[in-house]
């Protein structure tokens, strides 16, 4: 094999394990968005941080809401838009961070990002991609895709191991 071919299949096998280990959802309803965040909810485990993915009105504070409440927050789950970040109390502590309004990853050293990023308990943090190269190594990515007005796509990439197991738990 010349080093050409080589590469070539080996990208060919990479791209059939992404595929392999790709997960996506389409969810139609608030219903069926309440419905996967509770089976969602049951895959993870303290430590876990969450990136959600998407554009603006895709649905990232709603999932929160719903998945804040299968983990047994009891309060109303706000977006944090302009405080960064909001602490709730349940089955785990539950940090909400919103990174929509920040420059430069560097702005997360005045908030102690790292209790955040490497919590006891579990965080989710829309417009994670702001914190560039401080977010954890096995960052949890959903991307939320509006298909339409009340039809959305939830996809899991499988880019690392805590990604893997959460697919295998949810098939």
């Amino acid at each position: 094999l010349s080093k050409r071919n080589y590469d070539i299949i080996k990208y060919s096998l990479y791209l059939e394990f992404r595929r392999e280990n790709l997960l996506e959802i389409i969810l139609n309803s608030l219903d069926e968005c309440n419905n996967f965040s509770k089976r969602f909810s049951k895959t993870l485990k303290n430590g876990d941080v969450i990136s959600l993915v998407g554009d603006l009105g895709a649905g990232k504070t709603t999932f929160t809401k719903f998945l804040g409440k299968n983990l047994g927050i009891g309060e109303d789950i706000t977006s944090p838009t302009f405080n960064l970040v909001n602490l709730y109390s349940g089955k785990f502590e539950f940090n909400h961070m919103d990174l929509y309004r920040i420059d430069s990853p560097e702005e997360l050293y005045q908030i102690d990002y790292e209790n955040y990023f490497y919590p006891d308990g579990i965080t989710v943090i829309e417009w994670a991609e702001n914190a560039d190269y401080l977010l954890p190594k096995n960052l949890i990515e959903l991307e939320i895709l509006k298909i339409s007005e009340n039809s959305r796509k939830i996809v899991i990439k499988g880019n690392n191991k805590r990604e893997l197991e959460i697919i295998e738990e949810l098939q």
